[in-house]
């Protein structure tokens, strides 16, 4: 089991969406991770977070440096292609190694976005960045 650390900040809507998710996630058995405070193997940050613990793999959404950069910019490794109510398109520009050493290579993913209403972008590259890194499959799509 892999423990994951959200760092607290201001974002209101990516913070419980991100904790809902990754709660969900577990007990359906997509990943097999847990939260906690203080050091973890994956540390999760926001935009607006402050990086308040140490860990094994670090992934950052928005902005700042990170192991897995995630957002919509040029450099990000982690990007949407597409973006609707019930999905989107994630896109991995560079390879990436899962928690568990299995390694993802460059590709689109198809998301389904499950809930009411569509959350934000940065929450949904947060909530798809940690599911794969925790070593969720990607061959069939992330649900979320």
């Amino acid at each position: 089991m892999f423990s994951v650390h959200v760092a607290p900040g201001d974002n209101r809507k990516t913070l419980p969406y991100l904790l809902r998710t990754l709660k969900k996630a577990s007990r359906e058995g997509l990943v097999d991770a847990a939260l906690c405070a203080g050091k973890a193997d994956l540390l999760i940050v926001p935009r607006g977070a402050a990086a308040d613990a140490d860990a094994r793999c670090r992934l950052t959404v928005g902005s700042g440096g990170g192991d897995v950069r995630c957002g919509l910019g040029e450099g990000d490794d982690l990007t949407l292609s597409s973006i609707r109510a019930d999905g989107a398109m994630l896109s991995l520009r560079r390879d990436l190694r899962t928690l568990d050493g299995a390694l993802l290579e460059p590709q689109e993913i198809p998301v389904t976005l499950e809930g009411a209403r569509a959350p934000e972008p940065e929450a949904v590259l947060a909530a798809a960045g940690a599911m794969l890194l925790l070593g969720a499959d990607p061959t069939r799509g992330l649900r979320l």
